[in-house]
């Protein structure tokens, strides 16, 4: 059976949820399975959903304010008659959820963060009476998982992991060509740390800069990059400005679509965030032998032993982070080690081709028992 699977994303700007809709949606096409995306906020993956020929609905210009948004999703929902309704993201599975329900279509849901909005207990009610009964509800790792259950979000029992994978193919250490940085001012002798990720209040740029600002003094050879695009973009350029981080040390690139090419040309990747689910950017990072250093929030341990494959450390702590990220910018063997290791667990946990796999079988249960109450 060729499905029809409808995606509802909160936006279509770059972002792990964002990257992984891409990879449901190649993976659809390699099936010969059809999909339609429906979004709230416009973005730059607009364009790579319209490369690949899939048709999109944006759902609202002010999200939950309007309630319009339910109704175009019923519309859209009961007019493109899909098998499954996928929804990614607080604000997709409020409205596409209900939506599912209200039009009695199939539904998957798939949990991406420890959110902290989730501690109030009113909020995880609300969230999860809306979202009662879909077909599955996933989690993209164990501490996702059990976080949702414990803020009464979902028993733990109806939570499915099924662990966020790479494209090994895509993301293929020592066969993609590094990106050229010399546009950037930066020297090919030059250490390159990246952070790479959306400007937001999650993913804790405060705490990168202040770990620069002390590495920027002791580490005359490194240079250090902010790759993303945010909200928050135009405080963070204020923050490095007033901690003395200028061109010649820290370069804010904007978003970058060719990421295999850049992750191929730095050395070290940062994570420095207040709290994750199992970032689609560190699979992407460990996938190409890069050595990681990350804080060790949500599913991150689930990934990373700290010393043995990446190294941890505690959030919001900016001296730690700039100890960890010295200690691989002096020890290159050890960059190495820990790359090679990275590769490795990729490679053995985190395969895109398994996740996908799993998620089919959820596809194919879903629609198997829409046919059965259908009597086809």
């Amino acid at each position: 059976m060729n499905l029809r699977l409808l995606y509802i994303i909160d936006s279509l700007r770059v972002g792990g949820a964002e990257t992984l809709l891409l990879d449901l949606l190649d993976a659809a096409q390699q099936r010969g399975d059809s999909a339609h995306v429906a979004y709230f906020t416009p973005g730059p993956l607009v364009l790579e959903v319209a490369r690949r020929g899939v048709e999109m609905t944006r759902l609202s210009r002010s999200g939950l304010r309007d309630p319009r948004a339910l109704l175009r999703a019923v519309r859209l929902i009961r007019a493109w008659d899909p098998h499954v309704v996928h929804t990614h993201l607080v604000k997709s599975d409020l409205v596409g959820q209900l939506a599912a329900r209200v039009a009695n279509r199939r539904r998957v849901i798939t949990l991406h963060n420890t959110d902290p909005w989730r501690k109030n207990k009113i909020l995880s009610g609300i969230y999860r009476s809306i979202t009662r009964g879909a077909d599955a509800c996933v989690a993209v790792t164990s501490n996702v998982a059990d976080h949702v259950a414990n803020c009464g979000g979902y028993d733990r029992d109806a939570i499915e992991v099924v662990q966020n994978g790479v494209d090994l193919q895509r993301f293929a250490a020592g066969q993609v060509q590094p990106r050229d940085l010399s546009s950037y001012g930066i020297s090919k002798d030059a250490v390159v740390i990246a952070k790479i990720g959306r400007l937001t209040a999650q993913k804790d740029h405060d705490n990168f800069l202040h770990a620069v600002s002390i590495l920027a003094k002791r580490q005359p050879e490194a240079h250090f990059l902010i790759v993303g695009d945010g909200e928050l973009l135009g405080k963070v350029r204020e923050r490095a400005r007033g901690l003395g981080l200028g061109d010649d040390r820290l370069t804010f690139t904007g978003n970058l679509r060719e990421m295999p090419e850049l992750l191929a040309a730095i050395d070290i990747f940062v994570l420095a965030s207040k709290w994750e689910g199992l970032p689609m950017v560190l699979l992407e990072a460990m996938a190409m032998g890069v050595p990681i250093v990350s804080t060790a929030v949500g599913g991150v341990p689930e990934l990373i032993q700290d010393g043995e494959n990446g190294m941890l450390v505690t959030p919001t702590d900016p001296a730690a982070l700039a100890g960890a990220v010295r200690h691989l910018i002096a020890d290159p063997p050890a960059r190495l080690r820990l790359g090679e290791a990275g590769l490795a667990t990729v490679r053995a946990r985190f395969s895109g081709a398994a996740m996908m796999d799993r998620l089919w079988s959820i596809y194919s249960k879903s629609a198997a028992a829409t046919a059965e109450s259908a009597g086809i």
